[in-house]
């Protein structure tokens, strides 16, 4: 990752940060002014739209990162015996470690600041179990969430897949609001990702939010589905 890429996304960041404040500081605790705390059920748009942010900067910056690669420099690379599956899962594995240090970077800001913002009341002192929970949930949503943007790539343009990814999470979390708010057909929502990481959605917070435990489940399960999927088909690109 350049440094320009590394700015730009600590920028967005700081930038998305304080427009959470700005937006939705209503309460003194860190559960307004966490990342983590995501959108609230209600749908208010002008947080989602912030939460969004980051998402969408990570959803630009893994353009191409995996198509692009394994159709240009890494065919030099094959001419040294190096298989298209290994070159594959190789760069997918990096991305993972940059989407894991930023959103990490970004968990980390957002604790600075809510400390900083009101000492007094930070709630990890009393739930940090609950907080590593979610925050858990929070990088490994998006972790999944770009590793099917990347699978998306060996099927369509980077583009299309873009598109894809970006309208699955904006529709998910909207729909996931609503299903929330009115407590029907909740069982859908394990199939709308984006709602994982958010404490305001989750059990953590009250009952009848999503379950932790079956999030992970589902992001378990979808990591390997998404990893038989990509094997098979880079196998097959490398047979082209």
């Amino acid at each position: 990752m350049t440094k320009r890429i590394f700015l730009t996304m600590l920028i967005v960041i700081l930038l998305q940060i304080l427009l959470f404040d700005y937006f939705d500081g209503s309460k003194a605790d860190l559960t307004e002014y966490m990342i983590v705390s995501g959108v609230p059920i209600s749908n208010k748009f002008v947080v989602l739209g912030t939460w969004y942010m980051f998402f969408s900067g990570l959803s630009f910056l893994s353009l191409g990162y995996l198509r692009q690669y394994i159709s240009g420099y890494g065919v030099y690379l094959m001419i040294r015996e190096k298989s298209r599956v290994k070159l594959g899962f190789r760069r997918i594995g990096n991305l993972m470690i940059l989407i894991s240090g930023l959103s990490l970077i970004q968990f980390l800001i957002s604790i600075v600041f809510a400390f900083i913002n009101n000492v007094d009341q930070t709630f990890f002192y009393h739930d940090l179990p609950s907080l590593i929970c979610i925050a858990g949930l929070y990088m490994m949503s998006n972790i999944v969430l770009i590793f099917i943007q990347m699978a998306l790539e060996l099927h369509f343009t980077e583009e299309v897949s873009l598109l894809l990814i970006n309208v699955y999470v904006l529709f998910s979390v909207t729909l996931g609001g609503v299903l929330l708010s009115t407590q029907k057909l909740t069982s859908i929502l394990y199939f709308l990702l984006p709602n994982f990481g958010m404490y305001v959605r989750s059990d953590v917070l009250e009952t009848g939010g999503i379950s932790t435990v079956n999030a992970y489940i589902v992001l378990t399960v979808m990591m390997i589905i998404l990893t038989v999927l990509t094997y098979r088909r880079l196998k097959k690109i490398d047979l082209i």
